[in-house]
């Protein structure tokens, strides 16, 4: 697998700024599709900050290491975003832009997906703390995942 070098573009605007220091993974355990998507349990994993709003909101720092577990019928008005980084103004209007949940639920209700787990996750990007993101909250995501008999995993960057 190739992997592709991104331009910091920041760092033509800004060039009194450091360039930024992308991480490049070249040991990521990639896994073929076991199973057809149409009898695939899919979660949605999000790093959009979205949390209902009966749960508390993300921390604005950028080094929040916390997830939240978004019930699978989790109406998308009850949904909010609290993260500080990116311009989220059409997200505002339609949530599903950085956490599709309605999508999601067309896709399994067509048949394209076989399923959803009882659950879909959410965090705030902007993690910069890698030993304890790689050690203490991948983890944590990736056993609630396992629990909930999750196939694959859509990642949706924010």
């Amino acid at each position: 697998m190739k992997y592709v070098k991104y331009v910091d573009v920041t760092r033509a605007m800004f060039p009194d700024q450091p360039p930024y220091q992308w991480t490049e993974n070249v040991s990521a355990p990639w896994t073929p599709i076991a199973k057809p998507l149409s009898q695939s349990r899919v979660a949605l994993i999000s790093s959009g900050g979205v949390y209902r709003k009966d749960q508390p909101p993300f921390k604005p720092d950028k080094n929040d290491l916390t997830f939240r577990e978004i019930p699978a019928d989790t109406d998308a008005g009850d949904l909010r975003i609290s993260h500080d980084h990116y311009d989220h103004s059409d997200a505002e209007k339609d949530v599903n832009c950085v956490f599709p949940i309605e999508r999601m639920r067309e896709l399994a209700a067509d048949g394209f997906i076989g399923s959803l787990p009882e659950v879909h996750f959410t965090f705030m990007g902007r993690i910069f703390r890698k030993t304890q993101l790689l050690n203490e909250m991948i983890p944590g995501l990736i056993a609630r995942l396992k629990a909930l008999g999750v196939d694959l995993a859509f990642l949706v960057p924010a």
